[in-house]
């Protein structure tokens, strides 16, 4: 999962894991001979937990988060997720498979677009089954609207298929490109039409 270096660099992955057990929220106060003093240790585990927690729903995506929506642990979630989502069930990859042969650009913008390709390209990696670079670029290029579908010529031809970062990096560029083009030829008629056209001489007055 992509949390997991954050959570390891934040120094709290053992409260994901389950390798920090919760606390018990109350402790045997002898003075009073009842256990109704709220342990401190409970208190604390409680808060990292909860800020642990609202990082991961943070990071979830829609489609994913109604599978935790009763999780009130950071462990439940990760639990959790780590069931549903790394399962190998052939029809969850018939399912993400499916998902990008039908992925179209339409009018998303590029980033929109190369966004929604990433997240199945990682969940198929999360189910374990990881999908090659070059399949990935292909699927990319099905997807593309019309108007940067020509670019695939140039970018197929290469000998290695393209990181995510350096296609969308292309794909970007030649976005920006076709917007800036587009743009030129919206105004030039107008442009021609006031001051380009040569002016028609002044009629005379008939003698």
């Amino acid at each position: 999962m992509q949390m997991k270096p954050y959570l390891l660099g934040q120094g709290v992955f053992h409260f994901v894991d389950g390798s920090v057990s919760c606390p018990p929220s109350h402790i045997f106060d002898s003075s009073a001979g009842s256990s109704s003093t709220i342990n401190p240790s409970f208190l604390r585990w409680k808060q990292h937990d909860q800020l642990i927690l609202s990082a991961l729903l943070f990071s979830l995506s829609v489609d994913v988060l109604h599978l935790v929506i009763d999780c009130s642990t950071s462990h439940c979630v990760w639990r959790t997720l780590k069931k549903a989502l790394a399962s190998p069930s052939n029809s969850r990859i018939m399912q993400l498979h499916g998902s990008f042969q039908n992925l179209r650009q339409d009018d998303s913008s590029v980033s929109i677009y190369m966004q929604q390709a990433k997240s199945l390209f990682d969940k198929l990696a999360a189910a374990g089954r990881p999908m090659s670079l070059k399949d990935f670029n292909l699927y990319v290029f099905h997807g593309l609207c019309g108007e940067i579908k020509d670019l695939v010529k140039s970018l197929i031809t290469k000998a290695e298929p393209l990181s995510y970062a350096d296609l969308h990096n292309h794909l970007l560029t030649h976005e920006f490109l076709h917007n800036n083009s587009f743009h030129s030829m919206a105004t030039t008629p107008s442009l021609l039409s006031s001051s380009s056209l040569p002016q028609q001489p002044p009629l005379l007055p008939t003698p």
